[in-house]
């Protein structure tokens, strides 16, 4: 579908906005192209299960960030209640203190408690507060708002529409996972688990398989369509946005967003090179359509349900089009390890390191095993494939097997850095376990 965007005025290429769910996944996101981060502390967030960042994490991510020209924005979109209120203040005072570059939130009572104890730091708007027309982006801007991110509901058209008749930052999700809910706003997990999706405890329901139980017939489970898996009334297709970059970007969209907090890093690596690339390519050579194309390989290779693109073409994609028929994950590839300082260099810093080769030290995080094949990612969209032929602990003992949790030197003949993302084939940890 060919899409016409309107003709803005020259502005800042649009900032991609990658989830840090900790300070090494924040790591990890800067070096592979995110522009800024958005995260959350111990409380106030909506990933209460994500591990979070201490007083001291946070303030060591926004020294990461600054002094590589990035941005970090954390998140207090809890949707609070009296008890809340106040533990907020000192909260606020501190992310102020430390000079993080935005608050996000999405209760206007929060947003009156930003603006009185951390009055100098810009406040954006969560999708949870369902931005849904021209008219609301201008009375959250009233109210002190520097960028609303969109709700997910809208339309290619009512999001052009609201970029001509608003001057503030607008910010839109692109990839991740998508809430069966109102913009994130559901009660299902609520009364179902107990744990409330508005206060960060969100058990996932809707990605459970239902059935259909009569009254008078218990134990004969219906499915409501013809599917021995059962059916799956719920369950969203993932959000993939890629090839929607160019025209989001002449429409004059601010940011573009990632989801994902509670994903691991071989999502975050692979997605944000991904996106990355497609920007650049967009910003470079804006004639070129579905800049995206060839990044996909790298959305396909992480854990993922099937990719739609939304409600950005309204009903286009017909009455199924978003509705995913199992519960299942697509997923062919596993994060290995990642590239980790050698304990002999003690003291370097990871994120500034040098590039490395000979025996590199790789934390373990899926089994190793002689005969695999390894991926390690690197920024620029570049994979090098290494066949791992020998490996040895710390003390320099050879194994025949490398667990997760360890730590192993193995050789490499390219450059390497630390953090790098290594993946390998769920085919090929099955035919290194055969052999």
């Amino acid at each position: 579908m060919t899409n016409t965007a309107p003709k803005m005025s020259a502005k800042s290429p649009p900032e991609l906005l990658a989830p840090a769910g900790s300070l090494e996944k924040c790591r990890i996101a800067f070096l592979y192209g995110a522009d800024a981060v958005y995260l959350g502390g111990k409380a106030f967030s909506l990933r209460a299960y994500a591990r979070n960042l201490h007083d001291e994490e946070l303030a060591a991510a926004v020294f990461l960030a600054h002094r590589s020209n990035r941005k970090v924005y954390v998140a207090v979109n809890v949707f609070a209640r009296d008890s809340d209120l106040d533990r907020l203040p000192p909260f606020l005072e501190y992310l102020e203190g430390i000079r993080v570059d935005g608050l996000i939130v999405s209760d206007p009572g929060v947003l009156v408690l930003a603006r009185r104890h951390a009055p100098g730091t810009p406040v954006h708007l969560s999708t949870q507060a369902n931005t849904m027309n021209s008219m609301s982006a201008r009375f959250w801007q009233e109210q002190g708002i520097r960028r609303v991110n969109l709700a997910r509901e809208l339309t290619f058209q009512e999001i052009a529409e609201i970029r001509l008749r608003t001057s503030l930052e607008l910010e839109m999700f692109v990839h991740g996972a998508m809430c069966v809910s109102y913009s994130g706003r559901c009660l299902l997990s609520a009364f179902l688990s107990g744990r409330s999706a508005n206060r960060g405890l969100c058990s996932q329901p809707c990605r459970w398989s239902y059935r259909l139980v009569e009254e008078h017939r218990p134990g004969q489970y219906l499915p409501i369509h013809e599917d021995d898996s059962g059916t799956f009334i719920f369950n969203s297709k993932d959000l993939c946005l890629i090839d929607e970059l160019g025209d989001l970007t002449a429409m004059g969209i601010d940011a573009f967003k990632i989801e994902g907090r509670m994903k691991g890093a071989l999502y975050l690596a692979s997605v944000v090179r991904a996106y990355r690339q497609a920007l650049d390519t967009c910003r470079t050579a804006p004639e070129i359509r579905g800049a995206g194309a060839s990044r996909r390989l790298d959305l396909d290779r992480v854990s993922h349900r099937p990719y739609s693109k939304g409600l950005l073409f309204g009903d286009s994609a017909g009455p199924d089009g978003n509705i995913h028929a199992t519960a299942d994950y697509e997923q062919t590839h596993t994060l290995a390890g990642l590239v980790r300082l050698d304990p002999r260099d003690a003291g370097a810093d990871e994120f500034d390191a040098p590039l490395m080769s000979g025996r590199v030290c790789v934390e373990v995080r899926s089994r190793l095993v002689p005969g695999m094949d390894l991926d390690f990612l690197f920024p620029d969209g570049t994979t090098e494939t290494l066949r791992l032929s020998d490996f040895e602990d710390l003390g320099g003992n050879r194994l025949e097997c490398a667990h997760p949790n360890t730590r192993i030197r193995i050789p490499v003949h390219f450059p390497t850095f630390p953090l790098q993302v290594i993946r390998t084939s769920l085919g090929t940890q099955s035919r290194s376990h055969e052999k």
